[in-house]
């Protein structure tokens, strides 16, 4: 768990500064919150939970989150760092906090990516059997997408990039395309705005309507965690955040009434009474064809793959930047010379999903109802934890500092950011059962790993203090040692 300092011919150079720009930035965002798997994947459950109100529970989340987004943004102006909740946790509520938040980030993301990476798998694996008739085993269609997602990660991140780029460009087309042919055709029943009427809306089934809504806008983070490969981060990821919180809000919200009203107000129960799963497949035949939804199908498969990666680029960082502050062991910090990606961090992180992905193939467990599940949920909580933290400590830094923020920025509104996410993270919690389908023993049993996770970071942190105290200094650091380089 040695790190060094650097010798006096170590590179002075990091990641790869300027690689990345807002529009990059957009599409890392968007792409973690994949829209197509969202709408298509979660859409029919959100309606089941909230009914005609869905749409307004889309808006509404997203307006829960714009609120959030104000202090983020504003920290954003003033730390800096790949581990963006880990430097912002850091510096607001302490090194040892700050560490936990690290360990925690890191156990959410990759649990989250193992859950994409599964269902990535499981849909690739159906979809070429219906395309070519050939069964392919999800777990080793999972395998192999995993691996193509770290070798695209190793790479330069621009290129993962334009990747993405390419593929949510498909995801978003083949929805609007399905939303223009609702409103061309008038939808089912005709077109209305009953679903944003304020008597649907504030009803005693607020929570169950806003369950999944809220849950569909993780990937906050994925801006700032780049602010080292941005060009000016200081203005770039502030804008971005806004950019694609806004794009979400708006998205999501316009995709779920056109489902509604393709649907039919009168025709709800009736559609969610069969299989939920396929009610998008279904719309999409009957407004627009069945081969568009074959083309529906195979964006599946590359919605998730485009939040693998988002989500591998994530965990790659945080492990990078623990290894660089001494957290983790020193080998983590080394970035490649030609690419200034974490190398190392990136190979690792591909042997720990590739391991996971054979295990669970191996198990024989079932690839959505318990892989995905067992592993995305954890995800949710804990990335709703992180975002409520990094508010209070908005407040906790920028608090102290006026920095050039308004009240509004610094204290206001992250501090009304921490009531309504803990509101937000206790309904998730009562939901649980309903979103796991297991009891307390197994609810306690999949959201086990986050306290370890938080629990182990603090005790690192604390022996740091008394045993290394000149690594301690750099947990959270926005001025770390240069990494090492490698060929």
């Amino acid at each position: 768990m040695t790190v060094a300092p650097p010798g006096p011919d170590a590179p002075s150079t990091g990641l790869r500064s300027g690689a990345v720009g807002t529009r990059d930035l957009v599409f890392f965002v968007v792409a973690a919150a994949a829209p197509l798997t969202v709408m298509a994947g979660f859409g029919p459950l959100a309606f089941v939970y909230g009914g005609a109100a869905t749409p307004s529970g889309y808006l509404l989340a997203g307006l829960i989150y714009l609120l959030f987004t104000v202090g983020f943004a504003a920290m954003s102006r003033h730390v800096s760092g790949s581990g963006a909740f880990y430097a912002y946790i850091t510096r607001g509520l302490g090194r040892a906090p700050g560490a936990g938040a690290a360990v925690l980030a890191y156990a959410a993301y990759a649990l989250g990516q193992i859950g994409f990476a599964a269902a990535a798998g499981l849909f690739a694996s159906t979809t070429i059997e219906d395309l070519l008739g050939v069964h392919v085993p999800w777990a080793v269609a999972a395998v192999a997408l995993s691996l193509l997602v770290g070798a695209m990660a190793y790479r330069r991140v621009d290129i993962g990039a334009k990747v993405m780029a390419v593929l949510l460009t498909g995801e978003i087309g083949v929805l609007l395309v399905l939303a223009a042919a609702v409103l061309v055709r008038g939808g089912h029943e005709g077109l209305s705005a009953g679903s944003f009427a304020p008597d649907r809306v504030f009803t005693s089934g607020l929570g169950a309507m806003l369950v999944i809504p809220l849950v569909v806008y993780i990937g906050f983070e994925q801006t700032a965690i780049y602010s080292e490969e941005t060009r000016d981060p200081r203005r770039t990821v502030a804008r971005a955040t806004y950019i694609a919180v806004g794009f979400l809000a708006v998205f999501y919200t316009f995709i779920s009434w056109t489902l509604y009203m393709a649907i039919g107000p009168n025709a709800l129960a009736a559609a969610l009474s069969g299989d939920p799963s396929t009610l998008v497949y279904r719309l999409d035949d009957a407004y627009v064809g069945g081969a568009m939804t074959k083309v529906m199908e195979v964006l599946m498969v590359t919605s998730y793959l485009a939040g693998v990666l988002a989500l591998q680029n994530a965990c790659g960082r945080y492990l990078f930047a623990q290894g660089r502050e001494g957290l983790l062991p020193a080998a983590l910090r080394r970035v490649g010379a030609s690419t200034g990606t974490p190398s190392v961090a990136c190979v690792l992180q591909t042997a720990i999903v590739v391991a996971a992905l054979a295990g669970f193939g191996l198990s024989g467990l079932d690839p959505y109802r318990q892989v995905v599940v067992w592993t995305n949920t954890p995800t949710l909580v804990g990335v709703l934890a992180l975002q409520i933290m990094t508010s209070a400590a908005v407040v906790g830094y920028l608090g102290r500092r006026r920095a050039g923020e308004s009240p509004w920025q610094r204290l206001i509104a992250p501090g009304a950011s921490v009531l309504v996410l803990s509101a937000v993270l206790v309904l998730l919690l009562t939901k649980l059962p309903v979103l796991t389908g297991m009891g307390a023993l197994g609810n306690t049993l999949i959201m086990l790993p986050l306290p370890v996770a938080f629990a182990a970071g603090c005790v690192r942190a604390l022996w740091l203090r008394s045993a290394r105290p000149g690594v301690y200094a750099r947990v959270g650091s926005t001025d770390p040692f240069a990494p090492e380089r490698t060929t």
